[in-house]
């Protein structure tokens, strides 16, 4: 694990503790939160955007199967195992099952040489997507759980579906407007876009878990529960990954993997916390833990995909 990814597992989780300890002093911030979602947003289009990225139709083939696979299959796997396995977690793992791909999946991809345009096209497609797909999910899991009926999940799907597309969709034109009004500007964001997520990231960390401070501290058993619940989904995604991509060159392969993995769950968590409960918030919040990790089983499993394609059919 580099340097960069200890500093951001490190401010990620003392925020949390401190949140939790010190609540008193995130009720002030609350109202922070949606600002700073919009910047994790905006960071992520400024850098799919850029100039010098490009994006042609045949270096994408294949994408709408595995957005499919991604935005729909992933999260009903989701669904049947954990509400065998951790039934109070169910809607939580839908939520992080059907998650667009996160921002920093193409630096993954490269660190694990995969189809990093391919990755590009997956951020940018599912980031859209996102306000249609996952009402969808939210309200199915809803009505099956007998927890909403008639009006009550309309209601749900339209508040899922409005907040995430006002969330997404400002961002992604402001970045459009800031590279053709403001590139030095723009530019100059990105060359420090990594201290302004690791603050951003840590504020939301800090103002969501000092409003669970209570529940929190009556039952510390949860955080782990929860714990174990992330490197569930982790061990869910990288299968589904492998399996839908199999057939695909290694480097197609490895992107599965990375887009399937690196799920935006700094989205989810501020969404959880602002229209869903505790275990919601726990779920996304803990997946940060194996979404770093995770760059360990790609690159291992990128150089097994390239040995074994040089060594031929009969290895």
């Amino acid at each position: 694990m580099n340097r960069d990814t200890l500093i951001f597992l490190a401010f990620s989780y003392s925020a949390m503790l401190l949140g939790v300890c010190l609540p008193q002093l995130g009720e002030p911030l609350q109202n922070l939160l949606p600002l700073m979602l919009t910047i994790q947003l905006l960071l992520c289009f400024l850098a799919t955007s850029a100039p010098g990225v490009r994006v042609r139709l045949g270096d994408i083939s294949g994408l709408p199967f595995f957005l499919g696979v991604k935005m729909f299959l992933v999260p009903l796997l989701c669904w049947g195992l954990f509400a065998l396995l951790l039934p109070r977690y169910t809607l939580g793992a839908i939520l992080m099952g059907g998650v667009s791909t996160g921002v920093t999946a193409p630096f993954f991809g490269q660190l694990s040489r995969a189809d990093v345009t391919f990755i590009i096209a997956g951020v940018v497609a599912s980031c859209l997507l996102l306000p249609l797909t996952m009402p969808v999910l939210v309200v199915a899991y809803l009505y099956s759980a007998g927890q909403e009926a008639g009006a009550a999940l309309w209601q749900a799907f339209f508040r899922t579906g409005l907040s995430l597309a006002l969330y997404i969709f400002i961002p992604f034109v402001g970045a459009k407007i800031m590279w053709s009004r403001l590139p030095a500007l723009s530019q100059g964001i990105l060359n420090r876009r990594y201290w302004i997520s690791v603050l951003s990231i840590a504020c939301c960390m800090f103002v969501i878990f000092s409003r669970y401070s209570v529940p929190l501290r009556a039952n510390p058993f949860m955080v782990l529960e929860a714990m174990g619940g992330a490197f569930l989904l982790a061990a869910v995604f990288l299968a589904a990954a492998i399996a839908a991509g199999y057939r695909e060159k290694p480097e197609r392969n490895v992107a599965y993997l990375v887009g399937m993995g690196t799920a935006n769950n700094g989205l989810m968590l501020i969404l959880s916390a602002q229209i869903f409960g505790l275990p919601e918030v726990l779920t996304t919040a803990m997946y940060s833990i194996p979404l770093f990790l995770l760059l360990i089983p790609y690159q291992r499993y990128a150089a097994w995909r390239e040995k074994r394609e040089k060594s031929g059919p009969k290895a």
